[in-house]
């Protein structure tokens, strides 16, 4: 304890000083404008947050954000609090950052969070050897000492009111508090989070017991509403650093999880080697005195047998000598514990045959009879179930070692049995949950390919279906993570009612379910046609609420061994392709894999795992297109297109590789990276003097998240020191159609910053004008495809003056995209519409290249002989 007091008292004086330094450096202005400056919140909580012995701020927390800031360039100011306090000041925004906070719907509302975990954890109960808890039930009447306002303390009330168990909870403002309750006797059992309590309950005489509940997913938080750009950089490390082996994440997992060094003194020793030093002093000192010497030895032998009767009172594993009598090993004493950990009583386990009577039936045929082995052994290691006095099943390890004496002589032996029973319970409850998903409860990919693989052992042929849910994901994005979780659970619920008999379901993925139909009779078709049609049906209904009547639909892919695989692996993988595909054909009820599917979904499946680490590679690169004055050529701006240069795929075209980003939602920090960049470099165009009045950059739907999207977009601006004016982010018709309500809130938070705001390709997305008239709109582009049939096509030169006659009449800038001749820019011209951009001026072009075209005058289109310029 006085360790822990001093390590406290160190945390103040290191959060005093770095208050102190945090105010010397803003007085002499050394801290550049420039670096981002974090408060972040520091409590007591190891090893994921806590001082270290050097007065530093320790933890897993501690080193990712750490990490993090040195990739970003931020500065960390950490503020010293507890529990309740450091919350407090996150909702009310005196922090910037809460590590360690655990995602619950409820926090979800009044906090804002990343999306890839840190790390997970669950809560447990500790308690002081003798005080007996068998589960949740042995709470009942129990004083709890719990964390105050913590997530334990909310989850633990709701499990054990549904159990109906009464309890009494002690609150406490630290974890450490709860362990001194215990300890001084204040509460009969402690609740933290497991990796506090498996590194500090020794500290207090603490042992765990097998109550554990509420994993959860453990996070940064931010203010609601605020730093959504920062909470975007640390998904992006987080994401990165998860796929390299020895990276900055595993190493400060690997140093949370190792165990503190410890040495294991038994309790008897220091007071053992105290009495044989007495002895050895007095056997010298009162040498003469034999009587005195001989009374002293007997009140030390007293001592030390009271002792010993202590030890093997209070041990959690029961001793027994035995011999071999009559052909069998027959108990000559077993210690007193015995009763308090099995029921049994030492004259009881005495009697001939009877411990070998308590061993549970399944497990006594496998057993190899003891006398026999030790024999020919010197000792004996095994484990078993037993049936306990109460008839309750126990798991124990028993060792029996040979003790030394006659060869010619019966066996002597001395035993051990320890109990496992709570040990295993926990260890089949990890297991459990490494094997279950932890939303629907369904077996996850893990343990669909354990049971796949042992039905392919025994030759047994399936068909293996992956229903991915479609549009599963704008469920999250429009009605939040918590419906979107409703959603799964219905889901779940509907297609495990569907599963035949000797078949399985399991959740495999974020939006995809697999369901093992086992193939009966001479028609394997006809086993997965009806599941098939099931499926459909089962989802022909809205899946959430009436006040949300979102109804998705499925797209179903099969495959069966051996003809589309033998193993679990490949079946799972073609199923998955076939079921990729089948959401390009939706008019199809399912597709069943074929070879000819792969090469196509192969690639698709490359370029997403390659998408994966593009931005960490810097494989990503922006070109830029000038937008020009039809009358006089002037540039009037930029449109920053994406580009990307894989080492081995060569160059990916943007029209292959954005619908994949976003359908596996890589498209949000995409673009993010995209605005931050293009605006990056119209920075450094202004620092060199180089004219470029405006850069336009496309938007994604999925960007579009009215807590994070102006906020991001105000900061990056805001750090580029840059008029909001000069940035126009273009969003293309349909994509605003998918959404109109979220999509206008947005807009009309990032018309309110001053940023320009484009329809892109008008005229395809089917949008009505009453719609159009309330977007915060200022510039329409006409597509491409219009422009194109200039010249050629009455209806596209009526649809080019339509659009120009209708941004006229809104009071909205038009321009053209794809111009790529002469008589298009003056048919244009004509029909009212004064800005262009395409080949006749100039293709994207990498950044030297466009200030070379600037610096040559560009291509002033207002002159008779204007021509195109690049391929």
């Amino acid at each position: 304890m006085g360790r822990r007091h001093s390590s406290r008292m160190c945390a103040f004086a290191f959060a005093a000083m770095g208050t102190l330094l945090s105010a010397l450096a803003a007085c002499s202005g050394r801290t550049s404008q420039d670096q981002r400056e974090l408060r972040i919140g520091l409590y007591d909580n190891p090893p994921k947050i806590h001082i270290d012995g050097r007065n530093r701020p320790a933890g897993l927390f501690v080193d990712l954000i750490e990490a993090v800031a040195r990739e970003e360039g931020w500065q960390i100011r950490y503020q010293r609090c507890d529990w309740e306090d450091c919350m407090r000041r996150l909702e009310n925004g005196g922090l910037d950052l809460m590590p360690d906070v655990a995602w619950t719907p409820d926090r979800a509302t009044r906090m804002a969070f990343h999306d890839v975990p840190v790390t997970y954890s669950w809560s447990q109960a500790y308690r002081l050897p003798g005080t007996d808890v068998q589960g949740m039930t042995g709470l009942e009447g129990r004083r709890v000492a719990i964390l105050s306002a913590s997530i334990q303390a909310t989850e633990l009330a709701k499990v054990l009111a549904g159990l109906g168990v009464s309890w009494t909870p002690v609150y406490t403002a630290t974890y450490d508090a709860a362990f001194a309750a215990v300890r001084d006797g204040d509460a009969d059992v402690a609740v933290t989070n497991n990796f506090f309590g498996s590194r500090i309950s020794r500290d207090y005489g603490l042992t765990e017991t097998a109550v554990i509940f509420n994993p959860v997913s453990l996070f940064f938080a931010a203010p609601k509403g605020r730093h959504g750009d920062v909470l975007a950089r640390i998904d992006h490390w987080l994401r990165y650093w998860q796929t390299q082996e020895g990276s900055v994440y595993f190493s400060a997992i690997n140093r949370a999880l190792a165990p503190e060094p410890m040495t294991v003194v038994p309790r008897w020793l220091l007071p053992s080697l105290v009495v044989a030093g007495v002895l050895i002093v007095l056997l010298g000192i009162f040498a003469a005195v034999l009587r005195w010497r001989v009374r002293v030895a007997r009140a030390a032998a007293s001592g030390a047998h009271a002792r010993l009767v202590h030890v093997l009172e209070t041990s959690p594993v029961v001793l027994a000598l035995a011999v071999e009598r009559d052909g069998e090993l027959v108990a000559e004493w077993v210690s007193p514990n015995a009763t308090r950990l099995f029921g049994f009583g030492a004259e009881e386990m005495s009697a001939p045959g009877f411990w070998m009577g308590r061993v549970y039936p399944d497990d006594l045929a496998p057993l190899t009879p003891a006398l026999a082995h030790l024999k020919e052994h010197p000792a004996l290691s095994r484990e078993y179930r037993i049936l306990d006095a109460g008839g309750a099943i126990r798991h124990v390890r028993e060792e029996l070692r040979v003790m030394p004496g006659r060869k010619d002589g019966p066996l002597r032996i001395i035993g051990t049995w320890t109990d496992l029973t709570a040990m295993r319970a926990q260890e089949a409850e990890l297991v459990y949950l490494s094997q279950h998903d932890a939303l629907t409860g369904l077996p996850n990919r893990t343990r669909l390919q354990i049971m796949l693989d042992e039905s392919l052992r025994l030759g047994l042929p399936h068909w293996v279906l992956v229903v991915d849910i479609d549009r599963l994901r704008r469920i999250n994005d429009t009605l939040g993570h918590a419906m979107g979780d409703e959603a799964l659970r219905v889901a779940a619920q509907r297609l495990a009612r569907l599963v035949p008999e000797d078949g399985m379901l399991a959740r495999i993925s974020g939006d995809e379910f697999a369901i093992v139909v086992p193939v009966a009779g001479p028609h394997p078709e006809s086993s997965v046609d009806h599941v098939v049609h099931a499926v459909q049906g089962a989802f022909a209904a809205p899946l959430l609420a009436h006040e949300h009547m979102a109804v998705l639909a499925v797209s179903i892919g099969a495959a069966r061994n051996p003809q589309h695989g033998d193993d679990a692996a490949s079946l799972l993988k073609h199923a998955q392709l076939a079921a990729h595909e089948a959401k390009r054909r939706p008019h199809v009820p399912y597709l069943e894999f074929d070879t000819s599917l792969s090469e196509g979904a192969t690639r698709r499946l490359v370029i997403d795992s390659a998408l994966r680490v593009a931005m960490a590679r810097r494989e990503f690169t922006l070109h830029y297109q000038p937008q020009v004055d039809l009358q006089d050529g002037r540039l009037l701006g930029v449109e920053a297109l994406l580009r990307w240069q894989h080492p081995e795929l060569g160059r990916v075209p943007p029209d292959e590789f954005i619908p994949i980003a976003e359908e596996n939602g890589l498209i949000t920090e995409i673009g993010l990276w995209v605005l931050r960049e293009a605006i990056r470099q119209l920075r450094a165009w202004d620092d060199a003097g180089i004219e470029v009045p405006m850069v336009a950059v496309n938007c994604s739907v999925r960007q579009l998240d009215p807590d994070r999207f102006p906020a991001q977009v105000q900061a990056i601006l805001g750090t580029a020191r840059l008029d909001p004016s000069r940035l126009e982010l273009e969003i293309t018709e349909s994509m605003l159609m998918q959404d109109p309500d979220r999509a206008m809130s947005v807009l009309n938070a990032l018309k309110a910053l001053g940023v320009r705001l484009a329809v892109d390709d008008f005229g395809t997305g089917y949008s009505n004008l009453a719609y159009l008239r309330q977007l915060p709109m200022t510039r329409l582009k006409i597509d491409r495809a219009f422009v194109n049939g200039i010249g050629q096509h009455g209806n596209d030169e009526q649809i080019c003056r339509t659009v120009i006659a209708l941004a006229h009449s809104l009071q909205l800038e038009t321009l053209a995209e794809g111009v790529e001749h002469a008589h298009q820019a003056g048919f244009l011209m004509q029909a009212g519409c004064l800005l262009a951009q395409g080949y006749l001026y100039s293709p994207p072009l990498p950044v030297a290249a466009l200030e070379a075209w600037i610096a040559d005058g560009g291509v002033r289109c207002g002159r008779a002989s204007a021509a195109p310029v690049g391929p």
